[in-house]
């Protein structure tokens, strides 16, 4: 009676820690799983947000090229007909007007009737001259920053689920080899270790979102 006495608390106590560790392992595979799903989701979406980024940017620089383009051409046809209204030749500077942007010959016109500007290019106020280019560039190049900054917080978000995986991988070997040793001692060490590391991805992952 006394062999028996001894023997099944030592019983009881092992049956518990046998359900602590179950429930240890049962809530980091769960956790494991849902932190590695949306790791791999936000990386999609980190990617996804880099790429259109890269692209956009790509966009925006074409405007912009294009933008210089036109931007050299009406400054070449502008040189032309201002050497032509010097020299008298009225023929060749209506011409040179038909070969005009609207947004270029509206910009002229301000020009010949201010004092003030010395060439219709002039950024003074009320200078009609645009470039649509590069409006366009400068929208897009805005686009691309937002879309970067959103790929740049998934990754982060999607690193902190890594993190927390990498935490949890840590309980489930803990907890799992917890049972195996004879000395209680070391076992509730271990269990320890694997509740602590299972703390510490929870809250990790409570900071993902």
């Amino acid at each position: 009676m006394a062999d028996t006495f001894i023997d099944t608390p030592a019983e009881r106590a092992e049956d518990r820690n046998q359900l602590i560790a179950a429930l240890i392992l049962g809530a980091a595979a769960i956790l494991t799983a849902f932190s590695a799903y949306n790791a791999a989701l936000l990386d999609g979406e980190a990617l996804q947000g880099y790429t259109e980024s890269t692209r956009t940017l790509s966009d925006a620089n074409a405007f912009y090229a294009q933008g210089n383009q036109t931007s050299a051409i009406d400054q070449a046809i502008f040189v032309e007909y201002a050497s032509a209204q010097q020299s008298g030749n009225a023929e060749l500077a209506e011409y040179l007007k038909t070969l005009m942007r609207p947004e270029l010959l509206e910009a002229v016109d301000w020009w010949e009737a201010t004092d003030e500007a010395v060439t219709p290019f002039d950024e003074l106020e009320g200078n009609p001259y645009t470039l649509s280019d590069f409006e366009e560039a400068q929208t897009l190049e805005e686009e691309a920053g937002t879309q970067f900054d959103e790929g740049s917080a998934a990754d982060e978000k999607g690193d902190k689920f890594e993190l927390a995986s990498v935490a949890f991988a840590l309980t489930l070997f803990f907890a799992g080899i917890a049972t195996l040793f004879g000395r209680r001692a070391i076992t509730l060490a271990l269990l320890a270790v694997g509740a602590f590391t299972l703390l510490a991805g929870a809250a990790v992952l409570a900071t993902a979102f």
